[in-house]
């Protein structure tokens, strides 16, 4: 009969990775430590995160703020301020909040996380118009009185301007040039009073007075006007 021959190898198990002094010391007291000091170092330095936005404005009257908390942390205090006074805010969303503000000023925002960290910011709102029109140039000729007006925001609202004549009667312009911003009224030698108003509803009301000069008796007399 036939013999067969039986060789025995000998198998080698495969060595854990854990078994490795170095890669025990890694996993379970270096990275450990990392791990925890880096979230001790976020936890104490995170600061507050937050967004505002400006809706811009339709009638140069009104303009909406939206605020918005963007960071995930837990805050202490928030406080918000349109020239040093506490803005009235409702809540429109889990973190945003919405005011109507109807001037120009300086948004201050204060907000103090959990663990202290205090940020202010500020924004600047100048979208409103809340400046009277203005008259850059005046003169008199024939009796007429030309006035230049002018408003950088939301603009003259030419269909409004009307004078008041001394006697109290109420005059409409006799011409109208929107291109130049020049208006003429009939003037009273007693005084006019011109209403001017912008788009906003701003309104300027200038007072127009004729004085009448003699330099001596061999010249002409003129005239001259005032503007208060």
């Amino acid at each position: 009969m036939e013999q067969r021959a039986y060789h025995r190898h000998s198998v080698q198990k495969k060595k854990s990775i854990l078994s490795y002094e170095w890669v025990r010391i890694l996993l379970f007291y270096i990275l450990p430590f990392v791990v925890i000091n880096l979230l001790i170092f976020f936890l104490v330095t995170c600061r507050p995160t937050y967004e505002v936005e400006l809706n811009g404005t339709n009638d140069y009257r009104t303009t909406d703020v939206t605020f918005t908390i963007t960071s995930h942390m837990p805050l202490k205090t928030v406080t918000i301020r349109l020239d040093d006074e506490p803005l009235d805010l409702t809540q429109v969303g889990r973190k945003s909040y919405r005011s109507t503000v109807t001037h120009n000023g300086i948004l201050e925002v204060h907000m103090v996380n959990f663990n202290g960290v205090e940020v202010t910011g500020y924004e600047i709102i100048d979208i409103l118009d809340n400046q009277l029109p203005e008259v850059i140039d005046y003169s008199i000729n024939d009796g007429l009185l030309s006035i230049v007006v002018s408003d950088s925001q939301s603009g003259i609202d030419y269909d409004s301007l009307t004078a008041t004549r001394s006697d109290g009667q109420v005059i409409t312009p006799v011409s109208v040039d929107k291109n130049t911003g020049t208006v003429v009224f009939e003037m009273d030698p007693g005084g006019l009073i011109a209403n001017i108003c912008d788009m906003s509803g701003n309104e300027y009301q200038p007072s127009f007075s004729v004085t009448i000069i003699e330099e001596n008796a061999d010249q002409n007399t003129g005239t001259q006007i005032t503007i208060q």
